[in-house]
């Protein structure tokens, strides 16, 4: 068959790759075309758009480039035509997927299947994409179990639960990684925008340096210039692109809100999650009047639960976040019960085959 990807995004390229290579282990006549990054590419196929050419952060940075998001467009839409394909793939990446890509292969190419992997959180806000969902795709593969029941009771039966990516990236991270003997440290993830790690990060050191007996390392990433994370005392390391390295020997962490916090709990590391945001208080009003979701984390969303502890807003202050971080250091009751919530964390994600192979599979089974 011919699949057609559409992924903007480094995670977004990194889980097309792999459904790509679990998709030709089960269609021998297994033929692609996409846009994509370089984990994509390195596969074959035809590029039709580089994806990194896309890599646009925040509002403003989207609406000043918004002509070379639309030719980019244009040149995905043609490449559609020229490439007419059996199943059409689109990656998490909502706003672009939503406006340039569902209504579109819905009118010109009414043969082609439909899948969205990884939908938008509609759950949470912009519940009127549900009607876009149900009338332009085929096929919903959804990563979280907890979607499952919110998407089917609003009418939108064509969604599946095919797994989490995370957790097949973490197992095989885990099952190539090299014990090492460190000494004691606290793990930051202070975020991958520029504006989380300027608001995040300093609270975070100042809380981790009130623990003279803990080293510290900072996960940075390849998108932000190393000068973003300030200037480091002694005992403190900033690693750039080895986020679960720096997760897996850590004694605690402290993580800014995302997928993250779900990796370090499958990782295996006691965390604390904090986000500070510019509204304070006010931003918690706002989350809890009219947000549709009790949590920000996903480690508590999937639990349905509170594993973890959410400091975000007017709760992001350091004595709050030093207390919640102090009992996870020992072993003790409190560190204990967040090992027994990730447990659950897990089992909950758990599915017969890895997730790419479930998502490979449910997209290969639509068009036979």
């Amino acid at each position: 068959m011919r699949y057609f990807f559409v992924a903007g995004e480094a995670s977004g390229d990194l889980h097309a790759s792999t459904v790509m290579q679990a998709l030709s282990a089960l269609d021998v006549n297994a033929d692609f075309a996409y846009m994509g990054g370089a984990k994509m590419r390195a596969l074959g196929g035809d590029c039709v758009v580089a994806s990194e050419s896309l890599a646009y952060m925040g509002v403003l940075d989207v609406v000043k480039n918004i002509t070379k998001i639309q030719q980019a467009a244009s040149k995905v839409q043609e490449g559609l035509l020229r490439y007419r394909p059996d199943v059409v793939v689109c990656v998490d990446y909502a706003g672009f997927c939503f406006r340039y890509i569902l209504p579109f292969v819905r009118e010109k190419l009414s043969n082609t299947k439909i899948v969205y992997y990884i939908p938008p959180k509609v759950w949470a806000w912009k519940k009127g994409r549900i009607k876009t969902l149900r009338s332009h795709t085929d096929l919903v593969l959804s990563i979280f179990p907890f979607e499952i029941p919110f998407f089917r009771q609003h009418q939108l039966p064509q969604v599946r639960y095919v797994g989490n990516p995370s957790l097949e990236e973490v197992d095989e991270y885990l099952r190539m990684a090299i014990p090492r003997e460190e000494q004691p440290y606290i793990a930051l993830l202070p975020g991958s925008r520029r504006s989380e790690v300027t608001q995040n990060l300093p609270t975070m050191l100042r809380v981790a340096r009130s623990f003279p007996d803990m080293q510290i390392k900072i996960a940075g990433t390849t998108a932000l210039p190393t000068e973003v994370y300030g200037e480091l005392e002694d005992g403190e390391q900033l690693i750039i692109g080895d986020t679960y390295g720096v997760l897996r020997g850590a004694r605690a962490a402290l993580v800014t809100s995302g997928t993250a916090t779900l990796e370090t709990a499958l990782i295996g590391t006691p965390q604390v999650v904090c986000y500070a945001h510019t509204a304070g208080k006010l931003a918690n009003f706002v989350f809890e009047r009219f947000f549709s979701t009790p949590f920000i984390s996903l480690v508590n969303l999937v639990a349905e639960r509170e594993v973890v502890q959410e400091l975000y807003g007017g709760l992001f202050q350091e004595d709050k976040i030093w207390g919640a971080l102090s009992p996870l250091l020992s072993d003790g009751y409190q560190r204990a019960q967040m090992m027994e919530g990730y447990r659950e964390v897990r089992e909950k994600l758990q599915t017969e085959s890895p997730s790419s192979t479930e998502t490979a599979k449910a997209i290969f089974d639509l068009k036979r």
